[in-house]
């Protein structure tokens, strides 16, 4: 077991069981919670693959409905069992993950038994997914009548050309039509395999104990078959149109979403925290709270509180996201597009990112007085290999000409946008 220190009297225990499940343990005795989150490295993006130079293509949405099933097989219900003891159990899918987390006051180990036995040997029945087919269509076809998830979705389809990359994480309610206990079965056994998986515990426990618990259970004995090299295939190619405007029925303001591409190169050249850490920064520096451009959109009326700015960094894609609803989008639209671009051409504030480079470090460190935050952080670094022992030093040692590199993927070849008008 592996000893990483993270802060002063902050440390998380790595280690590697023999069923190949990756474990990081961070110990917090202040807290009555612990916090237990399961990652799975298969996600919305995972539809076209090769194992063993064979190619496998599925549906959009099968991670999705898997994660659905997972809560409800065997005979269990992970949801019923756990409000039992008082505890809670969730789960998500992503474009590049599956994670399923449970917190819990009490009952611990037993609670912990429960959910790892989940996930070994499931039984799909056939009615059990006619009846998930019937509830994730109902959902599906909820969030299809905001208009907000199509000016989202109609810009990943102008960013990209590979349906994998801009399908919903819940496909379409024909693609849910085609899942059926075959595929389920076909996909658990390539991708939930302890190898291609994660734990991770935060909470009042004893990294030690754990392990040793951790090394007897059924989870970590069971004979898991070879694990399979899996090749995931897909494609970054952006699209020739950049800009769509449409008029919208039943829409009773402006929608604008603005879309920056993050070259694929990128995620080849630098640390994932790099990468984490320069655009926060960047981002900051040219639409913050403290910004000239923030305070030039607030001056002209431009700037109201359905205006955001984020980025979205998937396992090997990425690209930020700038949007707001607005009653002036035509100026709003030429004034917003000429800061963009104007990024990579004007220089950028050192003062403002010697002040965010402070807060980035202040947030760092405050993160270690939320449970849940720390426990978030922790995952989020080990699903994405990012190396948690030099995580502050590199926030530490990031200069400001550092920034460059980055700021040249703000061109007009990056940049796209939609256009929703009332």
């Amino acid at each position: 077991m592996n000893k990483i220190k993270i802060l002063k009297d902050e440390f998380v225990y790595v280690d590697t069981l023999k069923s190949g499940l990756q474990i990081a343990i961070h110990p917090t005795p202040n807290f009555k919670r612990t916090i237990v989150s399961l990652q799975v490295k298969f996600g919305g993006i995972d539809q076209l693959y090769k194992i063993n130079n064979q190619k496998r293509q599925i549906p959009a949405g099968v991670a999705h409905f898997l994660e659905h099933m997972l809560f409800s097989n065997n005979g269990r219900n992970l949801a019923g069992e756990f409000s039992n003891y008082g505890a809670n159990v969730n789960a998500y899918t992503s474009k590049s993950i599956t994670s399923y987390k449970f917190s819990c006051i009490d009952h611990f180990d037993y609670l912990l038994d429960y959910f790892l036995t989940s996930f070994i040997e499931p039984d799909f029945s056939n009615k059990s997914i006619e009846k998930e087919k019937k509830i994730i269509a109902h959902e599906l076809n909820m969030s299809m009548d905001s208009l907000h998830h199509k000016i989202y979705q109609k810009l990943k389809r102008l960013m990209y050309a590979d349906k994998a990359v801009t399908s919903d994480v819940g496909g379409t309610v024909t693609d849910i039509l085609d899942i059926n206990q075959e595929l389920l079965n076909e996909v658990f056994n390539t991708y939930y395999h302890p190898k291609n998986m994660s734990l991770i515990i935060s909470g009042n426990v004893n990294p030690e104990s754990v392990i040793n618990h951790l090394n007897q259970h059924p989870y970590n004995l069971y004979e898991w078959p070879e694990f399979k090299s899996i090749e995931r295939i897909s494609d970054f190619k952006n699209m020739k149109t950049h800009h769509h405007t449409q008029k919208v029925k039943n829409n009773n303001t402006n929608m604008v979403s603005i879309g920056v591409t993050v070259p694929t190169y990128i995620f080849t050249k630098y640390p994932r925290e790099f990468i984490h850490i320069s655009l926060g920064s960047i981002l900051s520096n040219a639409f913050g709270l403290a910004s000239k451009n923030f305070d030039t959109l607030k001056k002209e009326n431009l700037m109201n509180v359905s205006f955001s700015c984020n980025t979205n960094l998937e396992r090997d894609y990425g690209y930020i996201n700038i949007y707001i609803q607005t009653e002036k989008q035509e100026k709003y639209y030429q004034t917003i597009m000429k800061m963009i671009k104007d990024i990579n051409k004007r220089s950028l504030d050192e003062e403002l990112f010697d002040i965010d480079k402070k807060m980035i470090l202040g947030n760092y460190i405050s993160v270690f007085d939320s449970l849940s935050r720390i426990h978030d952080f922790i995952a989020s670094c080990i699903v994405e290999d990012i190396n948690l022992e030099t995580y502050l030093e590199n926030v530490m040692n990031l200069k400001f000409e550092d920034l460059n590199d980055l700021r040249n993927i703000f061109t007009k070849d990056n940049i796209y946008s939609v256009r929703y008008l009332k």
